[in-house]
């Protein structure tokens, strides 16, 4: 679990210097990946989060062009919607499965704060996607903007925590090994 929630943290942090992000978010989402896929016995959606952990990879490629001298800023807002729309699904998925591990384990507390994380999130991302990646890029400038602008701020903050939410949640729990040792040391 806490390489997931590594994967994660690498991804919401960007370290740039000039134009250059010095750990480049496909380094958190191979983490993503090699954490979820040492879940995915446990349950179906681990799984799947691991697809999309994967497909977040592929997204991130871009990044890696002014590393090699190519174009800064490639994808623009459709890179930014499939990352906001990958991003939430394996963090949506992820608290699916430790949902479904938690009730295996009779674990109620973690069940229900995964519950509660996973529809922050899902909130999170539909209204990202509402706003748009490109109101979140840029706006402001007129008093519709400023709207704008400001839901765009909300919906970010709301992101943010539900992320760093989600990384506090992985990193204090353990769900990998046989049911009895899950079911003690889930909790």
């Amino acid at each position: 679990m806490k390489l997931i929630g590594w994967g994660m943290l690498v991804v919401l942090v960007d370290f740039r210097y000039g134009n250059v992000d010095v750990v480049v978010d496909l380094v958190g989402w191979l983490m993503l990946y090699f954490g979820l896929r040492r879940l995915w016995r446990l349950d179906n959606a681990f799984r799947v989060a691991c697809g999309f952990a994967f497909v977040g990879a592929v997204a991130s490629l871009p990044e890696l062009f002014p590393l090699f001298g190519g174009a800064v800023g490639v994808g623009g807002e459709l890179r930014l919607a499939v990352l906001i729309v990958v991003g939430g699904m394996v963090i949506i998925l992820t608290c699916t499965g430790l949902m479904r591990v938690a009730d295996q384990a009779g674990d109620h507390s973690l069940e229900q704060r995964a519950r509660w994380l996973r529809g922050v999130e899902a909130v999170s991302v539909v209204l990202s996607l509402l706003i748009g990646p490109r109101q979140i890029v840029v706006s402001g400038g007129d008093r519709m903007g400023d709207v704008v602008g400001l839901l765009s701020f909300l919906s970010l903050g709301l992101a943010f925590v539900a992320v760093v939410w989600f990384v506090v949640l992985v990193f204090s729990q353990n769900v990998v090994g046989s049911p009895t040792e899950r079911s003690q040391a889930i909790t």
